[in-house]
């Protein structure tokens, strides 16, 4: 939560007293709610819609070992985590602890301010736990293979999670989002599990009374606010309106209508035109797709009315963003925080879990993700195991959005608007250009400092990449090394941030809103196209950071000018982050600083700049899934320069297995400036 402070600052005085008397409503609301929890019984049954149409004669065997690997991981009592391994918790787990760093949360009633305490804990690990997203694998192992041991195992720990968490006591009644998406793992046990024998009712009557708690208990602490909606608002809604479809009784079918018209209110309010989720995250992209993708499968099992067209129509430019974005192994980059989250456990986590060290594991490789949506919207033939639990097999070629392509050029332009995102091809090379506003209209918890900055992916790798995201609230100062500028591939100006970060507790999840962004431009030139944005995150130093990509046609190169205007002299510091395991070497050159990264392929930068600039390799870190770091290597360029001035990187790269760039690089890159020079004369 940002200091409420910078939230006043921002928020209009109608607003502001719209937020106090919601404010004071909620609280009379969320009495009224409790006293119905103390009732303990409620006169609701569970209501089993069509949610799940497997054919199980459609999985490949690659899917079901993975399922049956998985689920019988968890019948041993070890569960798989992305970041965390495998660990050992036995058939009973203790549900209330960090089991990295063995501190536990005592089971007395705790408000959503009492979960972070600062002493090395992360409550992510016990709120991942219970989620219970494994349940639903075990129900799908025990569809695919009719051994009840599946069956059993996952009614046994979903009992031992009823009985260890007394409804509000403990941690894992802190906060509505967590109440939410267990209520959905659940939700799709019981539907994968159906029909229930009569032995069975008594279990099944148990656990109806548990989510019908699960559901007064998200109405009671939902996560709304005049001020801004997040991940977390949606998943309230998104649970809500599970519940209340796999739930029959009294004023079930008015919160069906009701969560349903909310979650398409915050289809077009959360995301923008261009299919970006409006909180400047890759990861948090991922987690609101398949929300809403979800809350489109539950409509449409239903059977009501179907969703609208437009809640349809942005749905599909989600999933066309993802496209766009990711490589061609369906692998997006780690852009803003990204805790992993996900509101069922796909084949893409499951083949991550199983069979990959944790070092090697990226939690935005999302190939079944993209495949499911291809077959929701008939529009390719991806990935489609997931997609058949949905009984969707039906498939069909993507288009290609012509409006964002140059006719006639060998190299593809194409830019998100609102999100901020600039995509440049060139051969087998791809740079994603972050010009992205700062999360929920400056509002947003999830941003990092990364305007201007960038990531080269080559023949599909990423090359230079971003630093992911660490951890959230083990560690301050490790959250706080990578959202800093220093941590993304950007100017440094003075060593001040683009964002200001707020020390201690209070900025973990809060960030000034000085880098305002402007709009990607996009263009062409003689010899190439370009991408060009600015930001005002230096306003206070009298400094404007413009950054301008270009690809030149006929080399396997981009040239990335970074332009200072303004006055004074002023420090400036360049760092460009390599993907783990690539190594560099610098040296000096008679045109700036020579680079080379040493992989598949050479890499060769150049960066060229005021005098006195000085380049170097650096220790560093990047993070791939959450709460986990593996080390890897940075350049460093520093100087000092009265501003106006300008800083060049020339990138260039070999196509093919890997030469030696070297013999002519002179004479080539002399050809590249040139070539730039006359684009910056143009331009």
């Amino acid at each position: 939560m940002r200091p409420l402070f910078q939230t006043i600052k921002m928020s209009s005085p109608l607003l502001l007293a719209r937020e106090a008397a919601w404010r004071i409503r909620k609280r009379l609301i969320k009495r009224s709610i409790l006293a119905q929890i103390e009732k303990q019984t409620f006169p609701v049954t569970f209501r089993n819609i069509p949610y799940y149409k497997p054919d199980t004669s459609t999985f490949s065997r690659t899917s079901r070992e993975l399922l049956i690997d998985f689920a019988n991981q968890v019948c041993e009592g070890r569960f798989p985590f992305l970041a965390y391994g495998t660990a050992d918790l036995g058939q009973r787990p203790r549900w209330n602890v960090d089991f990295i760093s063995g501190s536990d949360w005592p089971l007395i009633p705790l408000e959503n301010r009492d979960y972070v305490r600062l002493d090395g804990s992360d409550v992510k690990v016990p709120f991942e736990l219970s989620r219970l997203q494994f349940l639903p694998i075990l129900g799908k192992a025990h569809l695919l293979t009719g051994e009840v041991r599946y069956r059993e195992a996952a009614k046994d720990l979903l009992t031992h999670w009823i009985q260890s968490n007394p409804v509000r006591m403990g941690v894992n009644w802190t906060i509505a989002m967590e109440g939410a998406l267990r209520g959905m793992s659940i939700c799709f046990l019981l539907n994968l599990l159906s029909p229930f024998s009569r032995e069975e009712q008594q279990w099944l009557a148990t656990v109806t009374q548990s989510l019908v708690q699960h559901l007064l208990y998200i109405e009671a602490n939902i996560e709304f606010s005049h001020l801004s909606t997040s991940n977390h608002y949606l998943s309230d809604i998104v649970g809500l309106y599970c519940l209340s479809v796999f739930l029959d009784g009294k004023g079930m079918a008015a919160r069906r209508r009701e969560y349903r018209w909310r979650i398409e209110a915050e289809m077009a309010k959360q995301v923008y035109e261009d299919g970006g989720d409006y909180e400047a995250s890759t990861g948090y992209q991922v987690l609101v797709t398949q929300l809403f993708t979800t809350a489109l499968l539950l409509m449409r099992s239903d059977g009501s009315a179907p969703a609208s067209p437009a809640f349809v129509g942005r749905l599909r430019m989600m999933f066309r963003f993802i496209n766009t974005v990711a490589s061609r192994s369906g692998e997006l980059p780690q852009v803003g925080d990204c805790d992993d989250g996900r509101t069922e456990l796909l084949i893409d986590d499951l083949r991550q879990m199983i069979h990959s060290p944790v070092s090697e594991r990226n939690s935005l490789r999302v190939p079944h993700l993209l495949g499911l949506g291809q077959r929701v919207f008939g529009e390719g033939a991806g990935a489609g195991d997931d997609a058949a639990w949905y009984g969707l097999t039906d498939a069909a070629a993507i288009p290609n959005s012509e409006s964002q392509m140059h006719p006639g050029s060998a190299h593809a332009i194409r830019v998100l608007p609102k999100s901020g995102i600039g995509i440049l091809q060139n051969g087998s090379a791809e740079l994603l250009f972050f010009a992205i506003p700062n999360g929920i209209f400056g509002k947003g918890s999830h941003t990092h400092n990364d305007k201007l900055s960038f990531v080269l992916r080559l023949g599909g790798r990423e090359v230079i990449c971003d630093s992911g995201t660490g951890c959230y609230t083990r560690d301050i100062a490790i959250r706080n090394r990578f959202r800093s500028t220093t941590a993304h591939n950007t100017l440094l100006i003075d060593g001040v941030e683009q964002n200001r970060i707020f020390p201690g507790p209070i900025g973990l999840f809060a960030l000034g809103d000085e880098a305002a962004v402007s709009q990607i431009q996009e263009g062409r030139e003689a010899r190439g196209g370009f991408l060009r944005a600015s930001h005002a995150g230096y306003s206070s130093l009298g400094v404007l950071h413009t950054r301008t990509i270009r690809v030149v046609d006929g080399e396997s190169a981009f040239a990335i000018e970074d332009q200072l205007d303004g006055h004074l002299v002023h420090d400036f510091e360049l760092n460009l982050q390599l993907a783990p395991n690539l190594s560099a070497e610098v040296h000096a050159a008679k045109d700036g600083i020579l680079c080379r990264i040493l992989g598949d392929r050479q890499v060769q930068l150049t960066v060229d700049g005021p005098p006195g600039l000085q380049g170097s390799v650096q220790p560093s870190l990047v993070s791939t899934t959450y709460g986990a770091t593996v080390p890897a290597s940075k350049l460093r360029f520093r100087g000092r320069a009265a501003v106006p001035t300008r800083i060049t990187t020339l990138i260039s790269w070999t196509e093919g297995a890997a030469t030696t760039i070297g013999q002519n690089s002179s004479a080539r890159e002399s050809k590249i400036r040139d070539a730039v020079a006359t684009g910056v004369c143009q331009s």
